[in-house]
């Protein structure tokens, strides 16, 4: 209330007072005519606060409505042995030396966002945290594929897996930009005890990537296919900038690395098989660098090209039963330019030239879930000697998908309600030939082996 209105008041007031009273009482007067005004100044003060917060509290829930957040924690802990092998190893070990490392614990965040902007666009996003207990020093393999994905960012930190807008052009296409859905893809649904995650098959890609994808929604073909889709993707597998200056770019004669794919994905529309789903991929990806970690480097130079295809079957609850399983295989084919880096232990301080030539691989796995809430599942993978894809980003502490050699993988789960389960499992790795995951080198023969038992606690929300 301002000053002019709190002076009218006293004035009426003080009209109707007695003009013959004593000097005492005209005080007495004005004093209480004093503390009715600073009465009701707060009053007045506490109801404009309280619509301020009511406002406030308003804008926030109208914001919070419009994005829907849901997520899910897993606590671990692994027991891992194994060999060396044939490999000297970074540290120096020599081949064939043993190791163990028993009671390693890990803690893994995920939160999912979605928001309806409008009839046409929608956002979707993924923050996630991934880290062993009381790690404290990033390792330097950390990279942006894999950050959020793995235990060696050794940070509490949230990174973005995921930021990308659908944008409905017509009834027929859509274009997805951004920080793609491009992890934890068909063939890990069964052990991950999920809903289909990604968009691509985990064999051929899990980890997190930047692009473009427009997809063309054909429809269905009767009594043949369900959800004819197919998908033409552009993103950036290495970018060169300056940290400095991100707009600007060093010259030292590096090219991008760019990833180009063409995509078909699609359900058999047979009734009696229930839910399944078909995808066939390829993808070309060219100038692959020696290294993506350091753009000043005398490493930083362009190795030469990479194909990879695949084809991608699986089938939930098929024929009405509780029997689940996928089909996942994958060729892949280098081409070096010729040009070599040097990695020093990594590649026994020789220098070394993109993988150069094909190689198969194939993932097939089932899992059966019995009434009493116990599901039990198996999965198989194999790699061949030049066997190489985009999984660097893989969750699994062991990347088992990028072996040359043969992977057994043997788990239970325990759905405790409709939130939470347990999983028992165990992974053992017999490697036939060196450098798995890796881009670069020529691939040897080896004995090397890996094994891992754990126990996982998983929550979603």
């Amino acid at each position: 209330m301002n000053n002019l209105i709190k002076l009218s008041i006293v004035g009426a007031i003080m009209i109707g007072v007695n003009v013959q009273a004593s000097e005492a009482e005209l005080k007495s007067e004005i004093s209480s005519l004093k503390a009715q005004l600073e009465k009701l100044q707060k009053s007045t003060d506490e109801s404009i606060d309280e619509l301020y917060d009511r406002a406030d509290s308003n804008e926030f829930e109208a914001t919070m409505n419009r994005i829907k957040w849901g997520g899910g924690i897993e606590i671990g802990v692994n027991n891992y042995e194994g060999t060396t092998g044939s490999m000297t190893t970074p540290m120096g070990s020599m081949p064939g030396t043993a190791y163990s490392n028993s009671n390693k614990w890990t803690n893994k965040l995920k939160l999912s966002m979605e928001a309806k902007i409008n009839d046409r666009t929608k956002f979707t996003g993924r923050l996630s945290m991934y880290k062993n207990w009381a790690d404290s020093t990033p390792s330097q393999m950390f990279s942006d594929p894999n950050e959020g994905k793995t235990s060696n960012s050794g940070t509490s930190g949230l990174f973005v897996e995921r930021a990308y807008v659908d944008y409905k052009i017509n009834n027929t296409f859509t274009a997805t930009m951004g920080r793609q859905p491009s992890s934890d893809g068909p063939g890990l649904s069964l052990k991950q005890n999920t809903p289909r995650q990604a968009t691509y098959p985990a064999l051929l890609f899990n980890g997190n990537a930047d692009g473009v994808i427009l997809t063309a929604n054909a429809g269905d073909v009767k009594g043949v296919f369900k959800g004819l889709k197919f998908r033409a993707a552009y993103g950036k597998g290495f970018q060169q900038d300056d940290a400095m200056s991100g707009f600007l770019a060093n010259d030292n004669g590096v090219d991008d690395l760019d990833v180009a794919g063409a995509f078909a994905e699609t359900s058999f529309d047979v009734q009696t098989m229930g839910e399944n789903l078909l995808v066939l991929s390829y993808v070309k990806a060219t100038n692959f660098v020696g290294n993506s970690l350091n753009v000043n480097t005398p490493n930083n130079v362009n190795l030469g090209d990479f194909d990879l295809m695949g084809i991608y079957f699986e089938n939930n609850k098929a024929f009405g039963t509780a029997l689940s399983y996928f089909i996942s295989y994958g060729y892949s084919n280098g081409e070096s330019n010729g040009k070599t880096v040097n990695y020093g232990p990594m590649t026994g301080n020789q220098n070394v030239g993109l993988v150069d030539g094909s190689a198969s691989a194939y993932h097939v796995g089932f899992r059966y879930d019995f009434a009493n809430a116990i599901k039990f599942g198996y999965e198989f993978n194999h790699g061949g000697k030049n066997w190489f894809s985009f999984t660097q980003g893989s969750e699994d502490p062991m990347n088992k998908l990028a072996t040359r050699g043969d992977v057994h993988d043997i788990y239970a789960l325990y759905q405790m309600d409709l939130n939470q389960y347990l999983r028992l499992g165990y992974t053992d790795i017999q490697y036939d030939y060196t450098g798995s995951g890796w881009h670069i080198g020529t691939p040897m023969p080896t004995n090397d082996e890996a094994k891992r038992a754990y126990l996982v606690y998983n929550v979603k929300f």
